[in-house]
């Protein structure tokens, strides 16, 4: 029967998208700090979108409708019913329309009785009873009975019960309610709030692609045309199976943050945080940072995903990178350009293309319908329509999503014909034009934020720019979430503004289009003068948005009075230094915002007044004074002048009161603060950090009502915190690290109870306040370094709230009785307390302890016996302790994953339930006393055992098969010799370390990536390695029989060899292609190693007995200094510098040194730093070190004149200087690599 054409039919084969994967009912007072907590981390790390109230709330929403929204909204209830459940009348009114969608949406239900009976619930007993008898007295009986219905049909469900008188964990459950929602429901989960249609398809087959179950490394390249869906199908896999890895990162948008800086150091820190687990990482340079992530991806089976890799840049970080990976690692990255992954599959084997597909027909019209209709209904007319846009937009996600968004809410036919009718005037679905279609619909004020985006906010903070358009008259409360639900912008999770490359470059299409017709209203300008072409500009009234980049200009002076033409400009940006002169007064009338890293002046112009800025960027300034007075600056809510080191005092805010954010980060000269701070009622936002000059803060600060957070880390010269500080009950975070004149904290610091982070981290300060206890909402507490803190308060066990303790490095002798009355602590630091002797017992009331770290507190004789209490521990670190014996309970432990019992010289013995830790993947004992094992080790899972007393282990060895690591010990054993053993059995093991082994080493496996032979000193010869393929790491220490080494494997990365007395030959180092660490030191007998040119490829780094510089090498001199012209021939085909010293250590003071490179190109005028380690391994001896450098380093063209001069340095720890000994650079030289 033909349907009319105006009948409702729902979207995409009325199929209902749920928003949420899973909402989750709970009582807060009961379950929110523990089991809600849990269950929520395990669902969200699952990549279950899941809707918990405290979190998806919006700011002003109504609870009453958003609640039952959310309901509706979600594909899976898990209701958890605790004692206090049934007392709250919301919970029961929202287990009423959970049991309703059950039957109209046929929504799963799960419901998890948590220490509750059901049959309690079921017949309203105990807690529930009482909760119905006070339900009676205040509610209608018709109400009343409405929830006793809903809870007998709870009670009759299928669900999860967590019994007090049980064996089973708390963490088991979770495990299992998150597995019956995958399964279960994964037909019906959202991925991400958005319906992702033919994405199951591209997932699978990057799965296969990806040969999970390998141990190689692999990398796969996701390529295609912008907009195909390459980061939505990454992201998804990434989502999908991350946690089968240990480590993992997804990074977008690789991409410089900035013009004039170095870009790599960005992409560098990104990786370093996703991966190190931390929250900044500050880098000093790119080979350092590489260094560092080398570091972390040696030793970690890692997932990295790198999205949007266009720039040969980055492809050139991943090259020098690929061979630092450990086995079972995988790498994605996503780009339109194929010709990079072809370049990458050169440097590392394992490299497959995938190439992403347009979407087929069904999936496009399901997509363009999911956001043109939503959940609403559609008419036929309008669904026939749909398929005609979904057919034009040929597959590609983006158009159809883009496309799709633009037409949400219209109902008009004649609307909708109308687009379709522009669409097909596009020739050949030009997708800038596609796409410039949504954009012609918006109006004039969605308009205008999108342009002023694309130009000047993307990868910006969201609240910043708001503030902008707001002062602007953009109205972007409307205007923000319109650019957001038509898919023209996105933010992220560090509210930043984001947007996709195709519909930022559309957005520059119309800045230009717009200038070609005499409307530039947005303009860049560079290269070599641009302070001239701004000058020789017509019609400079129109602009609004400017951007003078002088990084590269010849010409950097300006005169101010070109500015009394930009009458209308809001926005300025200037990049690098430029020299203004002339009157501001007639200027900058419209001004909202001003950027500008590295400003030369020395302080604002005195007639400078810009009445509507909002926001003053000035980093790495050259200010001393910011302004003279009372700059009247009143609509001012921004002000970062951060690393401005010549910056004396923080100005006059009398005439600034609206600021909310103030920025004086690393202004090292900074000795005052303004008593008028105090003045400022909305600030919110307060870094110090660095400001190693300031002794004092004003007593006005405690007026700062609104200030949300306070960093004074490394301010040195500090020495207490002002007593009104304790006035500030909105502090949410104060940071403190480094500031060690500092000896106490004010008593009345619980008066501050919203703070939730306090980090005093190597200050002076000797003991907390027993106010601290006042602080119910302190999640976080550091006091590591703390060298004098000796006592925690007794009452210490009220902070109810706190999550992770860190007191590593203190004199703590003990914890109070009450620290087992922390119910949320997560994570328990206490490294190196020397002077701890005991943890209070009951410790296993900690029920959500996940970690504790007891390493080198070498007073520590025991661990509670009821240990074996703590459901979620999953690291136990107690190595170099005084610990004598485990208690019998920790094989009770079942979420134990590392123990780390290494150097307990006092321990003897494993107890018999060590067997029973079943999902323990990493045992350390190295060191230890033990002298025997029980039978039930052979039961463990090991991935990584590293172990003394060789002949014990060996019976218990070949059953640990799922061995990764293996490291064996005999010092102080005498392992026989003549005892040979093998090891080739272990096909996943990776890695493996011996230690005084005697004088053969065991059958290895063929496939080992990392082989370390230590102390053992009658071993005179290694077996062939050349066989072993997979070999990368390489290293042999005071091995002094050994007298020849054997050839080495083709892939071969790091090779040390140190402290071989007998050696006699260097290595052969002609067989190793991808060379990239070496390391030959004190080995007498040998003189020299043969460094081919070739080796700089790779690029190397090199530490070798050498005491002259090659002849290939083509600059070089004596001393420490070399100077030499850039030869013009090479500038095509050069692709970085070789830098080679030659240097006598004079006298040793510090291990940890390094010689500095100071690299300067005199004509550019441009110095940079490289950092080189050095080795300090024999005093008085001529030795030299070698390093590679990209050409992205450091500019360099035909003519220009170089300097390098190598220096060496100090290292640097919370401000103080670590002596690096005494190195002399006897000879130094430089080398042009070029392309091969």
């Amino acid at each position: 029967m033909a349907t009319p054409d105006n009948q409702l039919i729902s979207p995409a084969s009325s199929s209902w998208y749920p928003k949420w994967d899973v909402f989750l009912s709970f009582r807060g007072t009961d379950t929110r700090r523990n089991i809600v907590s849990h269950l929520y981390t395990a669902l969200h790390n699952a990549g279950i979108e899941t809707f918990k109230d405290n979190l998806e709330l919006q700011k002003g929403e109504e609870i009453s409708s958003a609640l039952p929204a959310a309901i509706r909204d979600s594909a899976v209830s898990i209701v958890v019913i605790s004692k206090n459940y049934a007392s709250s009348a919301w919970c029961l009114d929202e287990l009423l329309d959970i049991l309703d969608c059950k039957k109209t949406n046929g929504q799963l239900v799960i419901p998890v009785f948590w220490y509750v009976e059901p049959s309690d619930v079921r017949y309203q007993k105990g807690s529930f009873g009482e909760a119905i008898e006070k339900h009676n007295k205040r509610y209608k009986s018709e109400i009343v009975e409405k929830w006793i219905s809903a809870l007998v049909e709870i009670a009759d469900m299928s669900g999860h019960h967590l019994k007090e008188a049980t064996d089973e964990e708390e963490s088991s459950i979770v495990h299992k309610i998150v597995a019956q929602v995958a399964n279960q429901a994964s037909p019906n989960l959202s991925h991400h709030n958005e319906h992702l249609f033919g994405m199951d398809a591209a997932v699978e087959e990057i799965y296969k692609r990806m040969r999970m179950q390998s141990n190689e490394v692999l990398a796969l390249g996701i390529w295609g045309m912008g907009g195909i869906g390459k980061t939505t199908a990454a992201q998804n896999f990434f989502d999908k199976y991350s946690q089968e890895f240990d480590i993992s990162c997804f990074v977008e948008d690789i991409k410089p943050n900035s013009k004039g800086g170095i870009p790599l150091l960005d992409v560098i820190e990104k990786l370093l945080i996703k991966l190190g687990g931390k929250k900044e990482y500050n880098v000093p340079d790119v080979a350092r940072g590489i260094k560092r992530l080398k570091g972390i991806l040696c030793s970690k089976k890692v997932l990295m995903v790198l999205d949007d890799l266009d720039e040969s840049i980055y492809w050139e970080l991943l090259v020098r990178l690929c061979n630092s990976f450990s086995a079972g690692s995988r790498i994605m990255v996503t780009t339109r350009d194929k010709n990079m992954l072809t370049k990458l599959g050169a440097h590392m084997s394992g490299v497959d293309i995938y190439e992403l597909k347009k979407l087929g027909q069904e999936d496009s019209v399901n997509l363009f319908s999911y956001h043109a209709f939503g959940k609403t209904m559609a008419t036929k007319v309008l669904r026939e329509l749909a398929i005609e846009f979904s057919s034009y937009a040929g597959g590609l996600p983006l158009a159809l999503k883009v496309l799709g968004s633009s037409l949400c809410g219209r109902t008009s036919v004649s609307f909708w014909k109308g687009q379709l009718r522009k669409l097909r005037q596009i020739p050949d679905m030009d997708i800038h034009k596609v796409l410039r279609l949504t954009y012609d619909e918006l109006g004039d004020v969605e308009k205008a934020i999108f342009l002023y985006t694309v130009f000047f906010f993307v990868g910006k903070d969201k609240d910043e720019a708001v503030q902008i358009f707001d002062s602007c008259d953009f109205f972007p409360d409307t205007g923000v979430p319109i650019l957001e639900e038509r898919c023209l912008l996105a933010i992220d999770e560090e509210n930043k503004f984001r947007m996709h490359n195709l519909i930022q470059d559309m957005g520059m299409v119309v800045i230009r289009e717009e200038s070609e017709h005499g409307k530039c209203r947005h303009l860049t300008l560079g290269e070599e003068n641009p302070c001239k072409a701004l000058q020789a500009l017509k019609e400079l009234d129109k602009i609004e948005a400017l951007i003078l980049d002088l990084t590269t200009a010849t010409n950097r002076q300006l005169n101010v009075e070109i500015f009394e033409k930009l009458s209308k400009l809001r926005l300025l940006e200037i990049i690098g230094p430029c020299y203004m002169h002339g009157s501001f007064k007639n200027i900058f009338h419209k001004l909202r915002c001003i950027r500008w890293d590295y400003c030369p002046g020395r302080c604002l112009p005195s007639d400078l007044r810009p009445q509507l800025l909002v926001s003053l960027e000035m980093p790495n300034s050259e200010l001393t004074t910011l302004w003279k007075g009372a700059m009247s600056l009143v609509n001012l809510k921004i002000l970062n002048v951060s690393w401005s080191r010549r910056l004396k005092a923080t100005p006059n805010f009398g005439n600034a009161k609206k600021v909310e954010k103030l920025w004086f980060h690393g202004c090292t000269s900074l000795q005052k603060v303004h008593p008028t701070i105090g003045e400022l009622g909305n600030l919110k936002h307060l870094d110090l950090n660095g400001c190693k000059q300031l002794i004092e803060l004003p007593e006005t600060i405690g007026q700062l009502t609104k200030l949300d957070y306070l960093d004074v880390s490394s301010c040195v010269n500090l020495t207490r915190l002002p007593e009104p500080i304790t006035q500030l009950t909105n502090l949410s975070c104060l940071y403190m690290d480094g500031c060690r004149n500092v000896k106490r904290l004010p008593e009345l610091l619980g008066d501050m109870k919203a703070l939730k982070k306090l980090s005093a981290r190597y200050t002076g300060i000797e003991k907390l306040p027993d106010s601290i206890t006042q602080m119910k909402e302190l999640v976080g507490l550091y006091l590591s370094g703390c060298k004098n803190f000796t006592k925690l308060p007794e009452q210490f066990g009220d902070l109810e709230g706190l999550e992770r303790f860190e007191a590593c490095d203190t004199a703590l002798e003990e914890l109070p009785d009450s620290f087992v009355c922390l119910n949320n602590l997560v994570y328990m630091i206490l490294w190196s307390c020397k002077n701890l002797i005991k943890l209070p017992d009951g410790i296993g009331k900690l029920k959500l302890l996940k970690e504790i770290n007891l390493g080198y507190c070498s007073k520590l004789k025991r661990l509670p016996e009821d240990i074996g209490k703590l459901p979620c521990l999953e690291e136990l670190d107690a190595h170099y302790t005084a610990i004598e014996k485990l208690p019998d309970s920790i094989g009770q432990l079942g979420s134990l994953k590392r123990l780390k019992l290494g150097c307990c010289r006092r321990l003897t013995w494993l107890p018999d339930s060590i067997g029973s830790l079943t999902s323990l993947v990493s045992l350390h004992l190295e060191g230890s006393g033990i002298i025997n094992l029980p039978d039930t080790a052979k039961n463990m899972r090991l991935q990584c055992l590293t172990a003394c007393t060789t002949e014990l282990w060996l019976p218990v060895i070949p059953s640990l098969s799922c061995l990764k690591e293996l490291s064996l010990s005999d010092e102080g054993h005498g392992f026989s010799s003549t005892k040979p053993f093998s090891l080739s059995k272990l096909l996943n093991l990776e890695r493996f370390e011996c230690k005084n082994l005697g004088s053969s080493l065991p059958e290895l496996p063929l496939y080992i990536e990392d082989l370390r032979v230590q102390d053992s000193t009658t071993l005179e010869q290694l077996p062939d390695l050349s066989g072993y393929k997979q070999l990368k790491r390489l290293e042999i220490r005071r091995c002094i029989s050994l007298q020849v080494l054997p050839l080495l494997p083709p892939h071969l990365d790091r090779l040390v060899v140190s402290e071989c007395k007998s050696l006699q030959n260097p290595p052969d180092i002609s067989l190793p292609k991808e060379l990239r660490n070496l390391r030959v030191v004190d080995c007498s007998s040998v003189k020299s190693v043969c460094l081919e040119e070739r080796l700089l490829q790779a690029p190397i780094t090199a530490n070798i007995p050498n005491k002259e510089i090659p002849e290939w090498f083509k600059y070089q001199c004596n001393g420490c200094t070399l100077s030499f012209h850039f030869p013009p021939i090479l500038e095509e085909t050069y692709s970085g510098l070789a830098l080679w010293f030659v240097y006598k250590i004079i006298n040793i003071d510090d291990p940890r040194s390094y010689i500095r490179a100071v690299i300067s190109n005199e004509t550019q005028g441009i110095t940079k730093n490289y950092h080189m380690d050095v080795p300090r391994d024999q005093v008085g001896i001529l030795q030299s070190t070698v390093g590679c450098l990209s050409k992205n380093f450091i500019s360099l063209e035909g003519g220009d004149r170089i300097t390098i001069s190598f220096q060496s340095s100090l290292y640097q720890f919370w401000e103080k200087a670590v002596g690096s000994g005494e190195v002399t650079v006897e000879m130094c030289g430089v080398h042009v690599i070029t392309a091969v």
